[in-house]
């Protein structure tokens, strides 16, 4: 296996396969490191509080703590040009703020979820319980119930190196460097076919889809990534669009750190692009619909930003949280003067 850096997170119910799996994973690389989550709770070794299914305040703060601890080491282990598998129980309401805590990407998010059964059966063969104030049933449940957020697997009747295999295909990545192009007249029409089965699938919710993003000004030099907003009338339809999103081959990511805004990874083998659920007139919506706008009508002002992103692709080439990050004060002043709160 070449020598990428990547980020893969492993979670899953306990005795579900998840350090076997790591290790696995870790081994197809040449520069490959296995991090136990765990461990940042093993170091506790006076004061540590368990969690359990009535886990108080501490345990919780405890829980939180090795997670940013685990993200932090991955960090860590990514920057000196590892691939990072890092593996813990990380519940389905922590895996989305889990993945934003790593900066590195690609950064993927895998859940191993065997039957009920076959994690009886593995825990039955497992030298120490990790039973012992969960339920197996119970901790399946909860996860089974969550946020699907990355690649869901049955791994039921499969191996280790089957595994591993699925994850690969499904996921695998190089990271690349961040280019800004020239404006491309085709990128509307990559919007429109990439947009037309979205389209379906959620039409019956109510849902539309709109074309945002640097693509979506004419003239803007841009990476070449197709920005598509799926615009759902109400929160209480967001669950279904995700799932139709699901159906389509699309890997959730939760909101990536920025509440209102539903983030996807494109299915394999497809044009890199991104899609976002998000609610019609929510904060999010209304971000990204005024930006473009003023935009295409303020040519001036996309020309200032055109020479700011050229700028930044140079400085944070390899760091795409750093560039991101570092446009977010243009895009304030640019919708504060036109709006005069930036909300």
């Amino acid at each position: 296996m070449p020598d990428v850096p990547v980020v893969f997170v492993i979670s899953g119910p306990m005795a579900a396969g998840k350090s076997t799996v790591a290790k696995a994973l870790a081994e197809r690389f040449d520069r490959g490191v296995h991090l136990e989550g765990d461990v940042f709770r093993r170091s506790i070794v006076s004061g540590r509080r368990e969690v359990t299914p009535d886990a108080d305040d501490e345990a919780l703060r405890q829980l939180e703590l090795r997670y940013r601890l685990a993200a932090a080491a991955t960090d860590g282990y990514s920057d000196a040009g590892y691939t990072v598998v890092v593996e813990d129980v990380i519940g389905p309401s922590y895996l989305g703020a889990f993945r934003t805590a790593i900066r590195n990407r690609p950064c993927h998010v895998i859940v191993l979820m065997p039957s009920v059964e076959a994690v009886e059966e593995r825990e039955g063969g497992r030298p120490n319980a990790g039973y012992w104030s969960w339920q197996i049933d119970e901790l399946h449940a909860m996860f089974a119930a969550g946020p699907r957020v990355g690649l869901w697997l049955d791994t039921s009747d499969m191996t280790a190196e089957q595994t591993v295999d699925a994850i690969l295909a499904a996921t695998l990545s190089q990271r690349e460097p961040i280019v800004v192009t020239d404006y491309d007249p085709s990128w509307p029409e990559s919007f429109e076919r990439l947009a037309a089965p979205i389209s379906d699938a959620v039409r019956d919710l109510g849902g539309r889809v709109e074309h945002v993003g640097s693509t979506s000004v004419p003239g803007l030099a841009a990476k070449p990534i197709i920005d598509i907003d799926v615009v759902v009338p109400n929160v209480d339809v967001v669950p279904q669009a995700i799932e139709q999103l699901r159906l389509l081959g699309y890997t959730y990511q939760g909101d990536k750190g920025i509440p209102g805004r539903e983030a996807f990874l494109w299915p394999p083998g497809m044009p890199h692009h991104h899609v976002y659920v998000v609610v019609d007139g929510n904060a999010q919506y209304r971000q990204h619909i005024r930006f473009r706008d003023h935009l295409r009508s303020h040519p001036s002002v996309a020309d200032d930003y055109a020479a700011l992103k050229r700028e930044l692709a140079e400085h944070h080439r390899w760091d795409r949280l750093g560039y991101t990050d570092a446009k977010t004060d243009f895009i304030t002043r640019v919708l504060d003067a036109n709006t005069g709160t930036g909300a």
